[in-house]
């Protein structure tokens, strides 16, 4: 019977290995890292995320313990590691081990309390935490919400303790400051909402992150266990585009806080190839890049300079792969192709009267490429050179599009998160089409009649929105299916869309109280919906016969991802998210 039960443990380690790809398979020089987590008190811990990195590498690998407290890698290759282990509540614990031809060895960990929880929550759960008792209390939530975590995660200002006087100092500067952080010159425009809540959101702010006493206690969310603790994630860390140098604060102490962005920002949008490459997208004017191809066997990084001014490489933001495996990126008002077989890299610029191609990029069938535009979107036929331009009726800047996808018949689909609607553009006749979002109505009874008034006066944006603005951020396309999928950034749902009766469902996220930030969204090929929240350090999938939500935590605290996709080359799907805040690139492999 012992036989037996060996034969089938080889059959189940061998199966694992098969499943994480890159990592060995080897099963008779496997390298095998496991352990238990406990408190100081002794008390075993679950869900806690354990980190191993190899001397030399530029990636890391993380799994959770499990609800006895153990962990276990998959097969690592041989040599010395950083191993940590860290949980929201308590101090973070490392040691040095070393990975031989022995087999297995043990790292058992016992983590001490960490009293400063307020550096280690994520923004999601900052936002839950904020009180509302009262009516007053609860519309400053919704205020702060809506005006100061658009462009930036929540965690990130509420970390920081400041008087009344120093708030201000803050939101005052906030009226005129960008997104990408550029100092406010004399003549820059002032945020309306912004200028017209500074007092009221400074004295909030000193209210509940003042030199005095929280009105509220910190509770974290639970820790992942079942699913969602039997994953397995690798970290590749980017080297920054403004330094030249890797992160130093990239989110791996969560004791640490969140890190400021500055020296990091850049990946937004990535992709996997067929031949087994990942395509970054680097939004930032800087000095190393603006698209990067990363292995994800070895972890190198290749980067692609295409000029801009002073020397200066262009930035990227979308990017998609189309059927013959090119990468397809925005640059500079139009398309960039770069051919993975010969690195050969082509830029294909509309014709005047078209629109300029936007940051969010699709491809459908037929292999034409579908991008954003400032009034709708624009499709460029690879095949023809032929370009075509669609168009909104509303043509206002406020109307200008963000997400694009394509459906599987063809059509190209596009957000305008400040107005919530979506546009349709048909991919045979050319017609134009708008299907509304229902505007969120549980926050009337909080706002003032003065609330309503200079909200309706200034409307929503994409970093700031009324109450009841839903904010259809970026969408994902069922490309053999029958829905288009939208990201309500603000109204904390998800919208399905039939795409050809185009009516509206749409499927609330689980805690309302919380403020995940649902970004964008993406179709695996088994019909499951994914998506990033940027406020939650977190994946979430959504399996729309069951209407389950499943959320997986990343590793790093303070990620502020933007984007999701999934490698549908492969036998078991696996889900790739970029790491806007902290230079990372994510891959989340899932164990049976």
């Amino acid at each position: 019977m012992r036989k037996v039960t060996l034969r089938l443990l080889d059959v189940a380690v061998y199966s694992v290995c098969i499943l994480l790809g890159s990592m060995s398979i080897d099963v008779v020089a496997e390298n095998r890292l496991e352990g238990t987590i406990t408190s100081a008190s002794g008390e075993t811990l679950y869900g806690v995320v354990v980190t191993a990195h190899a001397a030399g590498k530029t990636y890391s690998t993380s799994v959770f313990t499990n609800d006895n407290g153990m962990y276990n890698f998959p097969s690592l290759e041989q040599g010395n590691y950083k191993v940590w282990a860290q949980a929201t509540g308590f101090d973070r614990e490392e040691a040095s081990v070393n990975l031989g031809d022995s087999g297995r060895v043990r790292q058992d960990f016992s983590l001490p309390a960490f009293n400063d929880i307020a550096r280690q929550l994520t923004g999601s759960e900052w936002i839950a935490n904020l009180p509302e008792d009262t009516r007053e209390d609860h519309r400053m939530k919704l205020i702060f919400r809506n005006n100061c975590a658009g462009c930036h995660i929540p965690n990130f200002v509420l970390q920081n303790r400041f008087d009344e006087d120093g708030w201000r100092k803050i939101v005052t500067t906030m009226e005129k400051l960008t997104i990408f952080g550029v100092p406010p010159g004399p003549d820059s425009p002032v945020a309306p909402l912004i200028q017209h809540y500074n007092d009221e959101l400074s004295a909030y702010l000193a209210k509940i992150r003042g030199p005095g006493e929280m009105p509220m206690e910190l509770k974290p969310f639970p820790r992942p266990r079942g699913e969602a603790a039997r994953v397995v994630i690798t970290e590749y860390n980017m080297k920054s585009g403004l330094t030249g140098e890797y992160v130093v604060q990239d989110g791996s102490d969560w004791t640490m806080g969140i890190a400021s962005k500055y020296e990091a920002k850049g990946p937004h949008d990535v992709e996997p190839d067929p031949f087994g490459y990942i395509w970054i997208a680097d939004s930032q004017v800087d000095g190393l890049r603006t698209v990067s191809r990363l292995d994800p066997g070895t972890g190198e990084i290749r980067d692609y300079k295409l000029p801009s001014k002073d020397g200066l490489a262009g930035a990227s933001h979308g990017l998609v792969i189309d059927q013959k495996g090119n990468a397809w990126f925005n640059g500079d008002g139009g398309f960039i192709k770069v051919d993975p077989q010969t690195d050969v890299t082509s830029y294909y610029k509309p014709p005047a009267g078209v629109g300029a191609v936007g940051g969010t990029l699709d491809v459908d069938n037929q292999g034409r490429i579908w991008a954003s535009s400032r009034e709708g979107a624009i499709r460029y036929d690879p095949s023809t050179g032929i370009y075509t331009d669609y168009k909104s009726e509303i043509t206002a800047y406020e109307g200008r599009t963000y997400g694009v996808a394509v459906d599987a018949l063809g059509n190209g689909w596009w957000a305008q998160m400040a107005i919530d609607k979506v546009g349709m553009g048909n991919g045979r006749t050319g017609e134009v089409k708008i299907v509304d979002i229902d505007r969120v109505d549980r926050w009337d009874d909080l706002m003032t009649e003065d609330d309503k008034e200079i909200f309706a006066s200034i409307g929503s944006d994409w970093n700031s929105a009324t109450p009841w603005a839903q904010g259809p951020r970026r969408l994902g396309g069922e490309k053999n299916g029958n829905y288009i999928w939208v990201a309500n950034y603000w109204g904390n749902n998800i919208s399905r869309i039939d795409i050809r009766t185009h009516e509206v469902k749409n499927f609330e996220y689980p805690n309302q109280s919380a403020f995940p930030g649902i970004y964008d969204t993406t179709i695996d090929k088994n019909g499951m919906v994914w998506m990033n929240l940027m406020n939650a350090d977190t994946v979430a999938r959504f399996n729309p016969k069951t209407e389950e939500w499943t959320e997986f935590r990343l590793p790093t605290l303070g990620t502020e991802t933007r984007f999701i996709s999934v490698d549908n080359y492969k036998d078991q799907v696996e889900v790739w998210v970029p790491s806007y805040r902290t230079n990372k690139i994510f891959r989340i492999q899932f164990r049976n």
